[in-house]
């Protein structure tokens, strides 16, 4: 059960960091060197690798 609210913890820093950098992006465009599309495909492949990690640690319990 411990094992799987850290998991539910983790999952949801990770995705307060996602949504600041998300705003940090629109707020400041001029900042970031990438464009919108490459932000995106970041954003996804990061996610879902962090999905597979969690579906790790599930199967291990």
């Amino acid at each position: 059960m411990r094992r799987a609210q850290a998991a539910l913890e983790y999952l949801f820093i990770i995705a307060v960091v996602i949504i600041v950098f998300i705003i940090l992006y629109s707020v400041h465009p001029q900042s970031t060197s990438g464009d919108v599309k490459t932000l995106g495909s970041t954003i996804i492949n990061t996610t879902s690798n962090l999905t597979d990690e969690v579906r790790n640690e599930y199967n291990n319990l």
